[in-house]
């Protein structure tokens, strides 16, 4: 009976306690203003130049001025991706490759570049039709690759051929044509002259390629290395620059039948 008793008492404590908080809660309280304080601040279209921010930021002002600067025109639109074996715009940017660097190479060597060979994952955007911008070749090709030459053996230019043959992707070339029939080499000319394994062949890529990526592997160790130190995305822009007007087309320099 008293541990009923004292459960209850308890109960009612707590009740009161719960009342008491509401009541007070519901008290409400006036307040008054006493005072009041305010500042005019006039909004005006112009700002008060400041001299040394304006030295960090003029050089990346002046560059994204620089990438938004017409450099040329595409009669339509060009990507890597129109092909299987070969694109419009991989034909594209390794004719202006080669092209580019042969007389670079001629003055360093007093040879001949044979061909040329870049890779499809190297090339990042579309080239779309009308107005070419510094800004669009920058998409195209954002890595600051360089132009490089090797010399191969027969056996190496071989394995090259081979790899071209089970990737079977739009890998830019310029300066070759393959023709594979099934799991066969049918044909490969070089310069319009028939691939001799007993020759040794001059053959521009960019220096991540020459190290191995994309595992082109024949590529290392190569018979003669030679940098030509030019940015590839910048041989791309004066070619444009200067030409204007760009035109390319899939020519069926990879061709496989069954």
């Amino acid at each position: 009976m008293k541990t009923k008793l004292y459960l209850k008492n308890i109960y009612f404590k707590l009740f009161v306690i719960a009342i008491t908080i509401m009541l007070f809660s519901c008290v409400g309280e006036n307040y008054k203003i006493q005072d009041s304080k305010g500042l005019n601040l006039r909004v005006v279209d112009k700002l008060n130049s400041n001299s040394e921010l304006n030295l960090i930021i003029s050089p990346f002002r002046d560059k994204i001025k620089d990438l938004e600067k017409t450099i040329g025109y595409s009669i339509k639109s060009l990507s890597v991706r129109d092909g299987m074996l070969e694109s419009s715009l991989g034909n594209l940017i390794a004719d202006i490759l080669i092209e580019e660097s042969k007389p670079i190479f001629k003055n360093i060597t007093s040879e001949d570049i044979d061909f040329c060979l870049l890779n499809y994952g190297g090339i990042r955007g579309t080239l779309n039709k009308g107005v070419i911008t510094q800004y669009d070749i920058f998409t195209i090709m954002p890595f600051e690759n360089t132009s490089t030459v090797v010399e191969l053996s027969g056996e190496k230019v071989l394995e090259l051929v081979n790899y071209l043959k089970n990737e079977q992707k739009a890998h830019p070339v310029s300066g070759i044509k393959l023709e594979f029939k099934d799991d066969k080499i049918i044909n490969i000319l070089i310069n319009n002259k028939k691939f001799n394994i007993n020759n040794t062949y001059n053959v521009l890529t960019s220096n991540f390629l020459q190290e191995g990526g994309d595992k082109m592997m024949f590529f290392k160790d190569p018979l003669e290395l030679f940098s030509l130190k030019t940015n590839i995305r910048d041989v791309l822009i004066n070619f444009i620059v200067k030409t204007d007007t760009i035109v390319s087309n899939k020519d069926n320099r990879i061709i496989k039948t069954q």
